[in-house]
């Protein structure tokens, strides 16, 4: 009677061990999913604070014209020193890579001559619903990063 229990009773504790084992690799690929986008929202809010001080940059340097004439910067490097002035003024301390890419932004050139912002690269699409604050889309709902546009127009806003 004993013999013939111990071999209905084989492969259970298998099953058992490949039921845990495909339990484990669910929660496992779930934490994996959890993390890849706690990293991708971290990213996408440096990603508007990068943008923005670019664009804060942008509005400096137009609004400081030192001649009246008020113009965009003719590339980024000049946000980081700029000698129109006796004194040289910094109104970025480095030009920072853009967060989603690692990448430098893509500069956005005025109508009227100059850079007046600053693109993402990326082309992945953002996690939040609507822009953030200082953001320009592109088009009516932003598909990816690339889409999100830091644009000084020169207006006092």
């Amino acid at each position: 009677m004993a013999v013939a229990r111990r071999r209905h009773q084989r492969g259970i504790g298998y099953l058992t061990l490949l039921l845990l084992v495909f339990l484990l690799s669910l929660g496992a690929g779930k934490a994996m999913e959890v993390h890849a986008t706690r990293v991708q929202r971290e990213r996408e809010a440096e990603l508007v604070d990068v943008g923005s001080r670019y664009r804060e940059a942008i509005k400096s340097y137009y609004l400081s014209a030192p001649d009246g004439q008020r113009k965009y910067p003719s590339r980024l490097e000049d946000l980081l020193k700029d000698s129109r002035h006796l004194v040289v003024r910094r109104y970025l301390r480095r030009l920072d890579p853009d967060p989603m890419t690692s990448q430098p932004f893509t500069p956005l050139m005025a109508p009227q001559g100059g850079i007046w912002g600053v693109a993402s690269r990326s082309p992945k699409a953002p996690l939040r619903l609507r822009r953030p604050d200082g953001v320009i889309a592109n088009g009516a709902a932003p598909r990816s990063y690339g889409d999100w546009r830091f644009v000084y127009d020169g207006s006092d806003r």
